[in-house]
């Protein structure tokens, strides 16, 4: 019977001990992290106009022309020594080329928010780090391919 008792008794005290340092540890007051390096806001970066054909069914359905700027952190431009702009504009050519659910010809609002969070997306990840804040589009214009070849036609070039 006195076993028991003790058995008992001890229970009591390890339980108590247990909740006591739980509520203790979970209380303690974290280490203030260590000062966060200043935000040194963004820096525009402007790319050249570009000219991606999109594809329909294994035809070139027209061209989109877009130029665009990008706000990358000013920070990391600093820190990473090269040049971002050939690996954004890859990424904006790549993202609007592999667009097959975009109709370029009838664009909405949406597409274009879409377009711009995956080609921030794709840039970051090429990258490798979050780069670019935001995608601005400068310019965008879709050129079916009928009205190339009828404007350079009807210019008098004559097909020469």
């Amino acid at each position: 019977m006195l076993k028991l008792v003790a058995i008992g008794v001890w229970l009591i005290l390890v339980t108590a001990g247990a909740t006591f340092g739980a509520v203790y540890l979970a209380n303690t007051p974290e280490e203030e992290p260590a000062a966060a390096e200043p935000d040194l806001g963004v820096e525009e970066l402007k790319s050249e106009m570009t000219s991606v054909p999109v594809m329909r069914n294994g035809d070139i359905a027209g061209y989109l022309i877009l130029q665009l700027s990008f706000a990358a952190d000013r920070r990391l431009l600093e820190q990473r020594k090269l040049d971002p702009l050939p690996f954004l504009q890859d990424a904006a050519f790549r993202v609007v080329f592999a667009s097959a659910d975009v109709d370029f010809g009838r664009m909405r609002r949406k597409d274009i928010d879409e377009l711009t969070t995956a080609i921030a997306r794709e840039a970051n990840a090429r990258i490798g780090a979050e780069l670019v804040r935001n995608v601005l589009v400068q310019q965008l214009n879709y050129v079916k391919k009928e009205d190339i070849r009828t404007n350079w036609i009807g210019n008098g070039n004559g097909g020469q």
